[in-house]
C-alpha cells in the first residue's frame, strides 16, 4: 500500500469479539483503527471529535443501525464524502438496493478474510465515497458481484502469445483485438518473464516448435512457479497428429489449437478457458473464505470463552463468600446456592462449546458413563424455572413407575443441553397460563425423553427444523438449538424426532441407548 493513502479508521460493531476481530484483521493488513464505536450514535459521537478516512460499519446494530449511520453521514456536509463500507451477511435485494441509493461505498460479505477485507479497504480509500459501481450484468443483490473499476473502465483480459514468428503474432493480436489486451513474447525466457509480470496474463497461447526453449519446456516452468501454474494455456501448433495433440494436454497444456489459426475457432476456445479459470477462482476463494470462516468462528469461540469466564469466576466468588458469612435467610441462602449452579452451568456450557465445533466436524468422541434422565431433567426444570415463571408457563413432569430405569448411556452434559434446548424451546412457544409437559418411557434397550407443549410448530419450518439457522418468528433466534440437540444427541447413539399436528399438538421425542451394567 501506497504511503500516500490515508489509513485512520473507524470501526462499528455491537459485538466486541467481532470489533477485535476486525481490529486484529485490519492492524495485520497495515492499517491504523484509531476508533471503535457500538453503535450508530456513538460512532456519529466520535466523528465530531476525531479525524477519521473511513468508517468500517456492521448493518444489524441498536440505537442507530449502519444503514442509519450512514445516511447520517452522508447528509452532514464534513463527513458527506467519507468512504463508508457495511461490514455484513445481509444479502436480501430491497436492502442491498437500499444501501447503495444511501450512498455506500462498498460491501465486505462475511465471511472474510484479512486479504478480502484489506482489498476493499484499499478500493475504497483509493477512489473515495463514490467508488461504488455497478457494471452492466453484476448481481445487485450480490455485494461479491461488485467490482471496483479503475477511472478508465473495466480491466481487458490479458492475453499473451508466444511464437518465434511475429507474422503469427500479428494474425493473433489482429484476431483478439480490441476485445483483450494483447501482449506478445518471441520466445520462451521472455514468456515467463511476462507471465510473473504484474497483472499477469489471464491465458497464454504458446507455440510448441520455437528455438532454444520449445513450447514443452516452457509449459513446465510455468507449472513449476506458483505464481504462474494456475494461468490457462493453449498450445498453437503445426503439430496435428493425435499423439501430438495427446502430448501436449498429458504435459498439462488446456487446450489445443492448430495453425493456421482460424480467429472465430481461437475466440471461442479463449472464452471456454477463461470460463473455466473464473469458476476455479470463485471455487478457490470461496473455499480460502470458508477456511477463513471456520477461523474466525475459532476465534471468536476462544475470546467469548474467555470473555465470559472472567465475570462468571467472579460471581461463583462472589456467591460462595455469601455462603461463608452466615448471616444469610433460608430463603436467601437457596437463592444464593441458584445463583452459584447457574454460573457453574453456564461455565460448563462455555467450556463444552469448542466440544460443539468438533461434533460438528464428526472429530468428537463422547465419553459414555451413566445418565439419570430423571435427576437431570428435574435440574433442567429448576434452571428454567424463571423462564417459565416469567411467560406464566407450568413445567410439570409426569411420575415413572421404574424412575430406576431410566439410565441413559451419554454425557451428563451433553444431555442436560439436548433438554434444556428442548424444554426452552416449549416453553418460549408456550402461550400464558399454558403448560409443558415432560413423560418418559424405557424398553428395547433404548430410554426415551417426551417434551410436549400446545404449540404447533410453523407449517413453513417444519421440513427443515433440525437444520442449521433454521428459526421462524424469533426476532433473537439463532436457528441452533434443535440442530445442536439433533448432534448431540446423534454423537450419544440416539435420536431426535418430532411430531406437531392439530390433535396432538408438539411433541419431541429424545431416544437415547440405555445404559446396561456389564
Amino acid at each position: 500500500m501506497s504511503d500516500d493513502i490515508p489509513t485512520r479508521l473507524l470501526i462499528v460493531d455491537d459485538i466486541p469479539t467481532m470489533l477485535q476481530t476486525l481490529r486484529y484483521a485490519l492492524e495485520d493488513q497495515g492499517f491504523e483503527v484509531v476508533a471503535s464505536a457500538a453503535d450508530g450514535q456513538e460512532a456519529l459521537n466520535l466523528l465530531k471529535r476525531q479525524r477519521v478516512d473511513m468508517v468500517l460499519a456492521d448493518w444489524h446494530m441498536p440505537k442507530m443501525n449502519g444503514l442509519e449511520l450512514l445516511r447520517q453521514i452522508r447528509a452532514n456536509p464534513k463527513t458527506a464524502k467519507l468512504p463508508f463500507l457495511m461490514v455484513t451477511g445481509e444479502n436480501e435485494r430491497t436492502r442491498v438496493a437500499e444501501a447503495i441509493k444511501s450512498g455506500v461505498t462498498d460491501f465486505v460479505a462475511k465471511p472474510f478474510t484479512s486479504e478480502s477485507l484489506a482489498k476493499r479497504v484499499r478500493g475504497a480509500l483509493k477512489y473515495g465515497a463514490s467508488a461504488m459501481h455497478l457494471p452492466t450484468g453484476s448481481d445487485p443483490a450480490n455485494p461479491l458481484s461488485r467490482t471496483l473499476e479503475t477511472p478508465s473502465g473495466p480491466r481487458q483480459r490479458i492475453i499473451l502469445t508466444v511464437d518465434d514468428e511475429p507474422d503469427n503474432i500479428e494474425i493473433v493480436a489482429e484476431a483478439l483485438k480490441p476485445q483483450y489486451n494483447v501482449k506478445a513474447a518471441i520466445n520462451g525466457r521472455i514468456a515467463l518473464k511476462v507471465a510473473a509480470a504484474q497483472p499477469p496474463p489471464d491465458l497464454i497461447l504458446l507455440d510448441i516448435m520455437m528455438p532454444e526453449m520449445d513450447g514443452m519446456e516452457v509449459l513446465s516452468k510455468l507449472k513449476q512457479n506458483p505464481r504462474t501454474s494456475a494461468i490457462p494455456v493453449i498450445f498453437v501448433s503445426a503439430k496435428w497428429t493425435n499423439d501430438e495433440v495427446a502430448a501436449g494436454l498429458t504435459a498439462g497444456a488446456d487446450d489445443y489449437i492448430v495453425k493456421p489459426i482460424q480467429p472465430l475457432i481461437l475466440k471461442a476456445r479463449i472464452e471456454t478457458q477463461l470460463r473455466l479459470k473464473d469458476a476455479a477462482d470463485a471455487l478457490r476463494e470461496q473455499l480460502d473464505l470458508t477456511v477463513a470462516h471456520i477461523r474466525l468462528q475459532e476465534d471468536i469461540d476462544r475470546m467469548v470463552r474467555h470473555d465470559i469466564r472472567n465475570p462468571l469466576t467472579a460471581i461463583i466468588g462472589y456467591a460462595d463468600e455469601l455462603g461463608e458469612q452466615g448471616y444469610l435467610t433460608p430463603v436467601q441462602q437457596e437463592l444464593r446456592e441458584k445463583i452459584e449452579q447457574a454460573a457453574f452451568t453456564v461455565s460448563e456450557l462455555v467450556n463444552f462449546s469448542v466440544e460443539l465445533l468438533r461434533i460438528e466436524r464428526g472429530e468428537y468422541e463422547p465419553k459414555l458413563a451413566p445418565v439419570n434422565l430423571v435427576d437431570l431433567t428435574q435440574r433442567v426444570m429448576r434452571d428454567l424455572q424463571p423462564l417459565a415463571r416469567a411467560g406464566m408457563v407450568e413445567l410439570l413432569l409426569q411420575e415413572h413407575d421404574r424412575p430406576d430405569a431410566l439410565i441413559a448411556s451419554g454425557e451428563r452434559l451433553l444431555v442436560y443441553t439436548i433438554l434444556a434446548n428442548l424444554i426452552r424451546n416449549a416453553i418460549e412457544a408456550t402461550t400464558a397460563r399454558g403448560s409443558v409437559r415432560i413423560r418418559f418411557e424405557h424398553g428395547d434397550g433404548q430410554v426415551k425423553v417426551h417434551v410436549m407443549n400446545p404449540a404447533l410448530v410453523p407449517t413453513a419450518i417444519r421440513e427443515r427444523l433440525f437444520e442449521k439457522g433454521a428459526t421462524f418468528g424469533k426476532e433473537d433466534g439463532s436457528g441452533l438449538g434443535t440442530y445442536s440437540a439433533k448432534l448431540m444427541a446423534e454423537v450419544l447413539g440416539g435420536s431426535i424426532s418430532f411430531i406437531s399436528n392439530e390433535k396432538e399438538r408438539t411433541c419431541f421425542s429424545v431416544i437415547l441407548p440405555a445404559h446396561h451394567d456389564r
